[in-house]
């Protein structure tokens, strides 16, 4: 055994010498290799180093790829020139949506249609004017018709007999109108003290206090309402004058709104016809400089009747159909709703400055949605391509002159409530 392992090593070494050397060769198998397209060509003798030729580039496969490149470029041009065509297309007149987008199919928009029908049935004259109706209706559409009208009702008349029980006990005339106009403001401004004789002890009715909080209800719109001025006897310069001009309207009493900028106060005359200016805000009367003490109420305006001027009845309904149009825009957004809301305040009270500030926003909202349409260009292309949109355009303008021309100033966020905090410490 020793001696085979020795005779198969001496012949491993002489097989592995003699390849070398090139006397003797063995057999050797390769894995398959590809077959190259031509034959390789080599220079000398077998036994030289074979250098491959370099082969010359396939021009069919550079054609082929050269006219796939060009196909692709002219199919990338046509398509854009197509997409341009029709972009100019949906971009002509034909083609432009002049109305915002309707929003009629959602849910709550039919308490605000039925509401705003009855309102302006109380502007033409076909249905009774109705200032504690109106108010309710307007706040009911934006709770989606789930007030209860029963609790509204009652409150409003246990204010009233608040203020009768007090007249008599003190012994003031109630048939008097400016009676009326007094102790119902008593009753919503101060502590009132009634004897009730049948149980011997006193009943205290306390006053409506001023919400420092959200007081232009852009947190939560219902802030605004007489609903909850009511039910948390807090509001502001918006509800608490309107539950004063319901109760005089329940009692046969004269009263009227008035504004200054960002607020609304009320005015009555005595029995001389003097006017006297009543601020529900603070409790007190005050005189009209006093109100005039934002600083940011013009001459024009008062000329003009848009601040400090009496509104009537049907102004005051016009008011609450501006009411319930921003309640909707609030709710829902604009659309062809706000346009008809507009269109009856201004026909029944063309100086309303709440229904020219509700069209200016509308019809903002409106020239944006069609001139992106119209891939907003220079107004010389839409005065010529797109008439319609440039008449919105200047219709637009128009209604921005209009307000500032009835002495409409905005005033300032900071000193609103330097003068709002100032008023209602007084």
């Amino acid at each position: 055994m020793k001696y085979r392992h020795s005779i198969l090593l001496l012949l491993s070494v002489f097989l592995f010498v003699t390849g070398i050397s090139g006397q003797t060769r063995l057999p050797s198998f390769l894995p398959p290799q590809p077959a190259p397209l031509l034959p390789p060509v080599t220079i000398g003798s077998p036994h030289e180093e074979t250098v491959p030729i370099s082969q010359p580039e396939n021009s069919a496969s550079r054609n082929q790829a050269d006219m796939f490149e060009n196909e692709r470029g002219e199919i990338q041009l046509r398509n854009a020139k197509n997409r341009q065509i029709i972009n100019e297309i949906y971009r002509s007149e034909a083609f432009i949506r002049y109305e915002l987008p309707s929003r009629e199919w959602m849910q709550g928009t039919e308490f605000y249609r039925d509401a705003a029908g009855m309102l302006s049935g109380m502007l033409r004259g076909d249905i009774p004017v109705n200032i504690k109706d109106a108010v309710f209706m307007v706040e009911n559409a934006y709770f989606g018709n789930t007030l209860d009208r029963n609790t509204y009702d009652k409150a409003i008349g246990d204010i009233i007999r608040t203020a009768r029980e007090k007249a008599k006990e003190d012994c003031h005339d109630w048939n008097n109108p400016v009676t009326r106009n007094i102790m119902l403001f008593r009753a919503m401004s101060d502590t009132l003290r009634l004897k009730n004789r049948s149980r011997e002890s006193t009943l205290i009715s306390y006053p409506f206090r001023y919400d420092f909080e959200d007081t232009k209800g852009e947190k939560e719109w219902s802030k605004m309402f007489v609903n909850k001025l009511l039910a948390t006897r807090t509001g502001q310069c918006h509800s608490l004058p309107l539950l004063y001009l319901i109760l005089c309207e329940e009692t046969g009493t004269e009263a009227f709104p008035a504004y200054s900028p960002s607020h609304m106060y009320v005015k009555f005359r005595d029995n001389t016809g003097t006017w006297h200016n009543l601020e529900l805000t603070n409790g007190r009367v005050v005189s009209d400089a006093f109100i005039a003490g934002s600083g940011f109420i013009t001459a024009e305006a008062i000329k003009n009747g848009t601040y400090m001027s009496p509104q009537s009845r049907k102004q005051t309904v016009a008011q609450c159909l501006a009411d319930l149009a921003m309640g909707y825009s609030r709710k829902f957004g604009f659309d062809g709703f706000t346009e008809q809301c507009t269109d009856s305040i201004l026909k029944y009270d063309p100086e309303n400055l709440s229904g020219w500030v509700l069209r200016s926003n509308y019809l903002t909202l409106l020239f944006d949605y069609t001139v992106r349409q119209a891939g907003r260009p220079h107004p010389e292309v839409l005065k010529t391509r797109f008439p319609r949109i440039y008449d919105l355009w200047q219709k637009r303008d128009e209604t921005y002159r209009r307000i500032d021309s009835r002495g409409f100033r905005e005033i300032p966020q900071e000193i609103y409530e330097t003068w709002r905090k100032n008023m209602v410490k007084e």
